[in-house]
């Protein structure tokens, strides 16, 4: 069975698909409510994407922006079940797999390679430089929700 990306454009009154064949990266926006949403069209059937299917087509372990309750830098704590923060987050994020070519290829010509991910969102760089054996020594981040996705994946330090 073959699914077709299909995009809703957003509008105040009404909404239109389009269906060129073009899938586009996962728009930061659509966690917010505006901008394009993925959606998928299966025997006529239009349904929005799910947060783990946005993982996988960006390439992330399945459940990685699935954290539960979290809480932010000035302890407000947030509720794990709305899916807004994970698409935001992916929207925001790198997809994995060229990455994840592109690091096994720096790394082999380092002896001991190390890495530091500014703007580092969900931890999509230091993941793929980790997996190609490249120790990642700090990250920087502002928004509170992949602040605590990479916490929660990479720990504190």
């Amino acid at each position: 069975m073959i699914l077709e990306p299909v995009f809703l454009e957003s509008r105040q009154d009404n909404a239109t698909i389009t269906t060129d064949g073009v899938a586009t990266a996962i728009p930061a926006a659509m966690g917010e409510g505006g901008g394009r949403i993925p959606m998928l069209e299966q025997k006529s059937v239009v349904r929005r994407l799910t947060p783990l299917e946005c993982e996988r087509l960006q390439g992330f372990p399945d459940g990685w922006t699935d954290i539960g309750d979290w809480v932010d830098s000035k302890g407000k704590k947030h509720k794990g079940d709305s899916d807004a923060p994970r698409y935001t987050a992916l929207g925001n994020s790198i997809a994995l797999p060229f990455w994840r070519w592109m690091a096994k290829r720096m790394c082999a010509y380092f002896e001991k390679p190390t890495m530091a991910s500014l703007f580092d969102g969900i931890g999509g760089f230091p993941l793929v430089y980790m997996e190609a054996g490249c120790e990642p020594i700090w990250a920087s981040e502002i928004e509170e929700f992949p602040i605590a996705v990479t916490k929660l994946r990479f720990g504190e330090d």
